[in-house]
């Protein structure tokens, strides 16, 4: 009952939503020059929590044109999400589509896809700068990753889940991260912000709980498998946040994980 009454005074106090920073693109400035066109569409579909599309083009030199699409989402978490899951972008990498070259930033909850030909090329540079013109912008790993653990991250095993978590449907974003040492294999997962308890009991429900073996069990744990032979624990935290830990481990093991995943999520100020 405690924990139910911190969770909806930090929620009360922290809230869900996000402040966004009105920006008048006509008034952004690549390297000097105004955009010679602003249009937005909020009819494309570019994932979960897309709200529009920005496109900008300006005219860099002479017969040349570099064509900027900011979109916009409801949260960092979604454009995270997009950015990471949806198979369109290869980070600092550039993409060739066709005759052009696409380059991409996310930088909080909006991703800037610059399109130019591809004999044009810009320094990355460049294109941060233009980025960090924007007001309010932040670019950069989201603060709340922080929260996770850093010893054995497998490299390129982060991601961002919204829909569905652990092949469930999902009532609240989570950040995930994959871990290995030796024969030991585990991943960390931690609800993006702070969630109504109800939220958290509604996606417990749907998972498959276990009674463990060879550790002292707490009440406040919801210990389950997650399939091939994963076994899984979560917990609500007091104030709010969700903790998930599984992996192919004995309990033992992955208690010794969980607690100290739940530890470092727990005093993380994000």
């Amino acid at each position: 009952m405690i924990r139910l009454f911190l969770a909806i005074a930090l929620f009360a106090i922290w809230g869900c939503s996000e402040e966004h920073i009105k920006v008048d693109y006509s008034k952004l400035r690549f390297e000097g020059r105004k955009p010679m066109r602003v249009s937005v569409d909020s009819s494309k579909v570019q994932g979960n929590g897309f709200v529009r599309e920005v496109d900008l083009r300006y005219a860099t030199q002479w017969g040349d044109t570099l064509n900027v699409s900011v979109l916009e989402f409801k949260g960092d978490v979604y454009a995270l999400d997009y950015y990471t899951n949806s198979g369109r972008f290869q980070g600092a990498h550039s993409i060739l589509r066709g005759k052009y070259l696409e380059q991409s930033i996310r930088a909080d909850y909006r991703i800037f896809v610059f399109r130019h030909d591809s004999f044009r090329r810009y320094e990355r540079r460049t294109l941060e700068n233009f980025v960090r013109s924007v007001p309010g912008v932040r670019i950069g790993f989201p603060q709340e990753f922080l929260s996770l653990p850093f010893e054995h991250r497998e490299t390129g095993r982060t991601t961002i889940q919204t829909k569905n978590f652990l092949g469930v449907k999902s009532f609240f974003p989570v950040l995930e991260q994959s871990y290995t040492d030796d024969n030991l294999a585990w991943n960390v997962a931690r609800s993006w912000d702070l969630v109504e308890e109800s939220r958290y009991l509604e996606w417990v429900k749907q998972l498959k709980r276990t009674n463990p073996r060879n550790i002292e069990q707490d009440e406040d744990v919801c210990y389950f498998t997650a399939g091939d032979g994963a076994r899984g624990m979560a917990t609500q935290l007091s104030g709010g946040r969700v903790v998930v830990v599984w992996g192919y481990m004995d309990w033992p093991d992955l208690n010794q994980k969980f607690l100290v995943a739940g530890d470092r999520i727990f005093e993380a100020r994000y």
